[in-house]
């Protein structure tokens, strides 16, 4: 390791550009691997919060396509159905909403009082209770709607020129639910002017005991005006949506590697031809290829490894600058997440990149005829 960092030291600013350009490559992963490690926390929160309920929506697609109350009482006579629950959600249209919002929006959530436990009961109450049928103006706020707008129990929280007591306080979900305000359906319907047949998001609660997934092909079956999504479906869409993120991030990571690698092959080579005289002593007094190889290896290892902990280090500090930055707009949400997975992965990669690109520098080295190595100058 000494002979190693005194090599890197004879070119000193050569070495630094060296690792400053990996550093950059891996800064970029960092950053946007932190988003996205932010929107997987949401889908797999989203995959465990609504596990047993499955999403309706029309069968046909056009204007004229709708989900009417005959529908939803064919629904309820399909086996392995526990509720049928007309959810309507819409913005928060309060004027203190920043204009910042790289999470979801917040959102008025209209549900039928006696069906709250069963769409959102797998969510634990930080405080207070779940809203119920004789509540005129309440309201159940998730974490980051509370942390935002300064609510506990008993506050007044504002929309459509009335104000909503807040009854309960959601559990941090680090998910969708953060953003919610539950109000009473009828209350959603009379207050947004809406009329009581509207149905906006029908979903099926599934009992305790039954298999979305069959429940779901069971819906289709005998309601063939409606498409029935099963919780599964959900989670495949959405880990779609994110596999273009993440092909996006990887892309960034890939012109990381063409910039940094070549960085490293450059430095590498001109070590080779610096120190070709010295490979020929080494040679001469019996050290093996492979000893060469192995030496040369480590030192674009190492390259590659303060890179990336200097790049990992700057995108932390970044990603904690930007939290700081959006906090009070996202309700105190951290968008940016650099995760023990992304710093192993980040760390990782940056070696693996210094190894990669000190592959051809290092087999030259070994290649060198020690005669030839020795009469260079």
């Amino acid at each position: 390791m000494t002979r190693i960092l005194r090599n890197m030291a004879r070119r000193k600013v050569r070495t630094g550009l060296t690792i400053f350009g990996i550093a950059i490559g891996v800064f970029a992963l960092t950053v946007m691997g932190a988003l996205s490690e932010y929107f997987a926390l949401q889908l797999n929160q989203a995959e465990s919060l609504y596990s047993h309920i499955i999403g309706i929506t029309p069968a046909k697609t056009g204007l004229n396509a709708h989900l009417t109350t005959s529908m939803v009482a064919q629904i309820r006579q399909v086996n392995g159905v526990l509720y049928v629950e007309n959810i309507i959600a819409t913005t928060l249209n309060d004027t203190r909403q920043s204009a910042i919002s790289l999470g979801p929006p917040e959102t008025v959530i209209g549900v039928d009082p006696a069906a709250v436990k069963y769409v959102f009961g797998s969510i634990p109450l930080r405080a207070g209770r779940w809203i119920d049928p004789t509540d005129s103006r309440a309201t159940v706020v998730g974490f980051s709607v509370a942390q935002k707008h300064h609510l506990g129990i008993g506050s007044a929280l504002a929309w459509q020129k009335h104000d909503y007591t807040v009854v309960g306080i959601l559990s941090d979900t680090n998910g969708f639910p953060d953003q919610y305000a539950i109000i009473p359906l009828d209350v959603v319907q009379r207050d947004a002017k809406m009329p009581r047949s509207a149905i906006g998001q029908l979903d099926v609660v599934t009992q305790p005991n039954a298999d979305p997934e069959v429940v779901s092909r069971q819906i289709e079956r005998e309601v063939p005006q409606v498409k029935a999504r099963s919780p599964r479906q959900e989670a495949a869409d959405a880990a779609q949506q994110m596999a273009v993120f993440n092909a996006i991030v990887l892309g960034g990571a890939l012109l990381a590697a063409v910039v940094g690698g070549l960085a490293v092959v450059n430095t590498m080579i001109m070590s080779v031809n610096e120190r070709t005289r010295e490979i020929g002593i080494k040679k001469a007094l019996g050290a093996e290829d492979r000893t060469i190889v192995r030496e040369y290896l480590s030192e674009a290892a190492l390259i590659g490894l303060l890179g990336g902990v200097a790049g990992l280090w700057a995108g932390w500090v970044v990603a904690s600058l930007l939290n700081a930055t959006v906090a009070a707009g996202l309700g105190g949400s951290d968008v940016w997440r650099v995760t023990p997975r992304l710093v192993v992965l980040v760390l990782s990669f940056a070696m693996g990149l210094g190894l990669v690109a000190g592959v051809y520098p290092a087999w030259s080295a070994a290649r060198l005829d020690p005669v030839q190595a020795l009469r260079s100058e």
